[in-house]
């Protein structure tokens, strides 16, 4: 009766994403070693840049049981486990201010329609309690670039990510007790990325996790959530960002 980790959840993920980026580079380092020329060579002077991103977010919840777990009421449920989701598209905005050579900071705003799930396994059934949400995310991150190499520069974010709940569903199975939780969450995130120098505008594919800080289960109590005593969200995501120039 053990919870799914997230990291061992998420490592083939990572991998494959890992795995793109990395091909992603070497085919425009390839491209670059052609055109020598310079792209937007003043662009980083600027104190502010705005552009617009898309993403894809893989997402699982961090549980903790409660001590009613082993209670006589709780016995028809063998374990809880979170289930590993993967989201669709989501867009966002970029207001980018540049505070010293190396670093800048960034205000990147996201809406997103989101599912998430947790599978209670009972005897001889199992059930799953699914979340769907529709949520603004408001992550504030510094960004720490390298120096700039032709027409491209390696950079890490982190941050934190408040994010509140707007609309959804809170569950799809259930008309009675159902597993719900809270209207808001915060997180850490912390990733890394490239920017590519365009003629006119910036391209940055970018990885980043994001691990929940604060318990994401309301205080409702019934059946479904008096077996957990924290429930905490996760993710890995890809994020590819387009910046304008001049």
């Amino acid at each position: 009766m053990q919870t799914a980790h997230f990291w061992n959840k998420f490592h083939l993920y990572g991998k494959k994403i890992a795995v793109g980026l990395f091909l992603m580079i070497l085919c425009q380092q390839a491209f670059g070693q052609r055109d020598r020329s310079i792209n937007l060579p003043n662009y980083d002077n600027r104190w502010l840049h705005y552009g617009f991103y898309i993403g894809v977010e893989g997402f699982q919840y961090k549980l903790k049981y409660s001590d009613l777990f082993i209670m006589p009421e709780m016995d028809s449920v063998l374990s809880i486990n979170p289930a590993s989701t993967v989201g669709p598209v989501n867009i966002g905005f970029v207001v980018n201010f540049r505070l010293a050579e190396f670093l800048n900071l960034r205000l990147v705003p996201k809406f997103g329609i989101n599912e998430r799930k947790v599978v209670y396994n009972y005897l001889n059934r199992s059930e799953t309690q699914v979340i769907e949400t529709v949520e603004m995310e408001f992550p504030l991150l510094l960004k720490y670039k390298s120096v700039r190499r032709g027409n491209y520069r390696m950079y890490l974010v982190g941050g934190i990510n408040p994010s509140i709940r707007v609309g959804g569903k809170k569950d799809l199975n259930s008309e009675g007790d159902r597993l719900s939780i809270k209207d808001s969450d915060l997180s850490i995130e912390l990733g890394f990325g490239l920017d590519v120098y365009y003629p006119f505008f910036k391209f940055s594919p970018e990885i980043r996790f994001s691990r929940g800080i604060v318990n994401n289960l309301s205080s409702e109590t019934n059946f479904y959530t008096k077996g957990i005593e924290r429930l905490t969200s996760n993710s890995v995501s890809l994020y590819l960002y387009f910046e304008g120039g001049k």
